[in-house]
């Protein structure tokens, strides 16, 4: 029993003296990432705080730290180094000491690049050599060296070249004479091609989902295209996941085929919504979705909207067409409603619009027929139209939701002529421009405009929909939501011709997500350059929520003294 007791005791005080062991290490004489690799390479450094280290074993790392600093500054360059080195026992410490002078590095005195096989003209590959981050007269450093290997084969495997290999790789350095010759010799092999696309799901007909596909069978393998197809399927909002395989492992000759594996989103889908907007007051939506009524990927939905000013129940059936990622044939009619401070309207509608994307342009071309029953101010009528139009759109931003830096365009031209269905003849134009700067310190400079001009002959007989208003949270602030315009003798808001509106604001943030706002708006709906332009001003915060700024202003109608501040509310993306 007292021989147990004893052998415990010693095992614990051995655990005891290894737990006593404290050791530090000091490395002078380099800095930066040549100092974090030494570190890394030092075993004592990686083992000073291991339970099971002992002195004998801290002496012989000790010992090793010599060759390991070496090996680690080849890293870069730097193959003459001096390194002197202590260890000292103080107040139960041991201190180790590593004084290093690392020397004159090695300078690449040449560097000899080849590449033979298929690729040797290729262009990426061509525009790799002729750029290579290894250069004559450069400091020597391996992690460039090892990047640059990685880069041709990298290339080469995303253009095709799936047999890429390095032939020969090596540093022949003259630490002599502080020089070195750098090899490296490439062989791309032979070219792949993409081979037959297989998609493996039950939902949709093969016809429909090759013409997401963009690449034909037999054109050079390219990784891009590849991502380029799983955006496409992914973004064609059908699919909860896709995986894409390519068959590399298992070419068919020099053909890679690929399964495409889809899980089918529900066929039904319901969208709530629910708002709150200065000009709108309290909204909601309500939204019913049949994503797929056949296999050739047709889709219908209705929406009902609902607000203080604005209600309307919406149908679309969208046919996707030849290209399904840019193109597509929306059919839709509806019924709405505007009630506002100026105007009344309601208005049936039924339409078809061509939809197509090109270099990021979003282009609407449709047709609709319009019967609006409306009264503004001393007008009141009822309307046939039938308006053929065209838009055009584009979003530039480095963040939807948050944005720094982006802008957005869009244009639209419409008009109708009586002797085809319509009471009366016009043409229409209608631009928006909005542009953010992002500036020093979490600062925004936020610029927009907005421009409209009708060509017609009896304004009187125009709806209330199709003339133009100015005031709200997106117009003049200030001013209550489509309250300025071209008065009749009554003093009654008529709306105008044409429109002209500006603003400017700064935003700076302040704290977290919180940012404070001056702005200046002005502009007005009017029917001729000599009518006036009415200005407001004012101050606001913002708060980036999930869903974009929450933004409240405090405005000041400058050109009507009489009328006191407005608040303006409204959530949203800034683009």
């Amino acid at each position: 029993m007292h021989h147990a007791v004893a052998v415990l005791i010693a095992v614990l005080s051995l655990q005891t003296v290894h737990a006593a062991i404290h050791v530090t290490v000091s490395v002078e004489g380099v800095e930066g990432d040549i100092k974090k690799n030494v570190l890394a390479f030092l075993s004592i450094e990686q083992q000073k705080k291991h339970q099971d280290l002992t002195e004998s074993l801290m002496k012989k790392l000790h010992q090793k730290a010599p060759d390991e600093i070496r090996r680690a500054l080849q890293a870069f360059g730097y193959y003459r180094p001096d390194i002197q080195t202590e260890l000292v026992l103080k107040e139960s410490t041991w201190n180790a000491f590593y004084r290093i002078t690392p020397g004159n590095p090695v300078i690449i005195d040449n560097v000899e690049v080849s590449i033979t096989g298929e690729g040797r003209d290729h262009q990426s590959l061509r525009r790799l050599v002729g750029n290579i981050p290894l250069l004559k007269g450069d400091i020597l450093n391996h992690q460039i060296y090892e990047k640059t290997k990685r880069l041709l084969h990298d290339t080469a495997m995303n253009f095709g070249f799936l047999k890429a290999r390095m032939i020969k790789s090596n540093i022949e350095v003259q630490a002599g004479k502080g020089i070195a010759h750098v090899i490296l010799h490439f062989d791309t092999g032979p070219q792949f091609r993409f081979g037959t696309v297989t998609f493996l799901q039950s939902v949709f007909s093969q016809e429909f989902l090759s013409r997401f596909i963009p690449f034909r069978n037999g054109e050079p393998y390219e990784v891009s295209r590849i991502l380029a197809l799983q955006t496409a399927l992914n973004n064609s909002d059908y699919f909860e996941s896709v995986e894409i395989s390519p068959r590399t492992g298992q070419p068919e000759g020099l053909e890679v085929p690929i399964d495409v594996k889809l899980v089918p989103r529900k066929r039904y889908k319901y969208r709530f919504g629910l708002g709150y907007g200065t000009d709108t007051g309290f909204r909601g939506r309500v939204g019913w979705e049949i994503s797929r009524i056949n296999k050739a990927g047709h889709r219908f939905g209705i929406t009902l909207e609902a607000s203080q000013i604005k209600s309307g129940i919406t149908g679309e059936y969208t046919v996707p067409l030849r290209d399904p990622r840019t193109d597509s044939l929306v059919f839709a009619s509806g019924r709405l409603r505007e009630d506002t401070e100026t105007s009344t309207s309601e208005k049936l509608f039924g339409g078809v619009r061509f939809n197509h994307v090109i270099k990021g342009w979003k282009e609407s071309i449709y047709l609709n027929l319009e019967e609006e029953d409306f009264d503004v101010a001393d007008d009141e009528g009822r309307s046939t139209l039938l308006i053929p139009g065209i838009s055009w759109t584009k979003i530039w931003t480095d963040n939807p939701v948050n944005t720094r830096r982006g802008l957005r365009t869009y244009l639209d031209i419409r008009g109708a002529h009586e002797s085809l269905v319509s009471d009366l003849s016009f043409l229409q134009f209608r631009t928006q421009l909005k542009y953010i700067h992002g500036l020093w310190s979490g600062g925004r400079i936020i610029m927009r405009g907005e421009g409209g001009a009708s060509l017609l002959s009896e304004f009187v007989d125009l709806p209330s929909s199709l003339r133009f208003f100015a005031g709200g949270d997106n117009s003049v602030r200030g001013y209550a939501y489509n309250s300025l315009g071209p008065e009749d003798e009554s003093g009654d808001v008529a709306g105008g011709r044409h429109l002209l509106v500006g603003s400017v604001e700064y935003e700076q943030k302040i704290r977290g997500d919180w940012s404070a706002a001056l702005f200046y708006d002005a502009g007005n709906a009017i029917d001729s350059i000599s009518d006036p332009i009415r200005s407001g001003a004012g101050f606001g915060v913002r708060w980036k929520s999930p869903v974009g700024p929450v933004r409240v202003d405090l405005a000041f109608p400058l050109s009507e003294s009489d009328k006191d501040w407005r608040i303006h509310f409204s959530v949203g993306p800034d683009l």
